[in-house]
């Protein structure tokens, strides 16, 4: 799977809230070189001379990756001039198994198959005659597919909305071309009036976020000074905000805001963040922060009261599809700077990796 990286660019993020199994079978080939080692065991010596092993036929094993468990990657054979009844055994780190009698070898209940992750695995198919084992080494091989091909309808709306929050759409945001994340972990240092009470909320919010960060090394953390901050929430009025960032109250002035994030990128990655607020309600910190990690404005308010939506009051809140999107934006496969067809095969290969 290739990654296009986008040219250097430097934005400012400006947010502001008022509110198959398509499986490969086998194919035998006489001539193929797949096997790298063939073992005889014999049970009985005195039998060695007389007893004729079994032969094993060459073969190449392949699967598509998320094939589910179960599906079959072909069959073992093994000949025997004895005509004597073989049975199979396979030995592998990874769930397959073998039925001892046919040979067909199939995918385990355990078996993840992600070709991003792993292409091949090896694997020993032993046979044995009665008397003598011979052991054989194998590969399987996994097949690279297209993930957004076998993906259901509800999975396509969740990469669909992913797209809309993190490329900005809507009639509310200023579009993206190219995805915007942090590269490093956010350091919140707290300014302004700042009761315990909104510290404790602020807290709160910070966890909940945190709670999401389950496959990256990002994180948010408050700090004690300003200096070792990378990020700044002033909790104040509009008319005090001119007088620590007059850049920002410029944009605010005239509008009805409540709160207000500017958000400075590198490459595409999140560096650093100032943040607004002026009411304690906590959804509105979560709102601005949603901003300030790359997010834009939902498109689901009407009914669903997501904590993204341009206006919001206190029923507005994470919905569940969107705390499974930051999870997966901020996962360690996603990248900043991802076009939204790159982004959507890594999803797609993110959504089918969890079911």
């Amino acid at each position: 799977m290739k990654r296009i990286f986008i040219p250097l660019l430097s934005l400012w993020v400006i947010s502001c809230s008022t509110d198959l199994e398509n499986v490969t079978a086998e194919s035998f080939d006489e001539t193929a070189e797949e096997t790298t080692s063939t073992v005889e065991k014999t049970e009985n010596p005195s039998e060695e001379s007389s007893n004729k092993s079994p032969v094993f036929k060459t073969g190449t094993y392949s699967i598509n990756e998320h094939s589910p468990s179960d599906s079959s990657i072909g069959f073992a054979s093994a000949t025997d001039d004895d005509n004597d009844e073989i049975t199979y055994t396979l030995e592998s780190d990874v769930d397959i198994f073998i039925n001892e009698s046919t040979g067909e070898i199939k995918t385990g209940t355990n078996l993840k198959l992600d070709f991003e992750t792993t292409n091949s695995y090896p694997f020993t198919v032993s046979a044995f005659d009665g008397k003598t084992i011979v052991d054989q080494n194998f590969n399987l091989s996994i097949n690279d597919i297209d993930e957004t091909t076998i993906l259901s309808e509800e999975q396509k709306e969740i990469i669909t909305y992913a797209q809309h929050l993190t490329f900005w759409k809507g009639v509310s945001n200023t579009s993206l071309s190219a995805n915007q994340k942090w590269g490093s972990p956010m350091k919140m240092y707290l300014n302004g009036t700042i009761s315990q009470e909104y510290k404790t909320t602020v807290e709160s919010v910070i966890t909940q976020y945190n709670s999401l960060f389950t496959d990256s090394a990002f994180s948010i953390s408050l700090v004690e000074n300003s200096e070792e901050a990378n990020a700044n929430l002033f909790f104040g009025t509009k008319e005090e905000v001119e007088t620590i960032w007059p850049d920002m109250y410029e944009e605010i002035k005239d509008g009805n805001y409540d709160g207000f994030a500017m958000t400075p990128s590198e490459n595409s990655v999140l560096v650093s963040t100032r943040i607004w607020i002026s009411n304690p309600l906590e959804v509105l910190l979560k709102h601005e922060l949603g901003h300030a990690l790359g997010f834009g404005h939902s498109d689901k308010c009407e009914d669903e009261f997501s904590f993204l939506c341009s206006q919001i009051s206190a029923d507005n809140d994470f919905l569940p599809v969107e705390k499974d999107i930051i999870r997966f934006i901020y996962s360690s496969k996603i990248t900043a700077g991802l076009t939204e067809n790159e982004m959507e095969e890594i999803l797609a290969d993110i959504i089918l990796n969890e079911e």
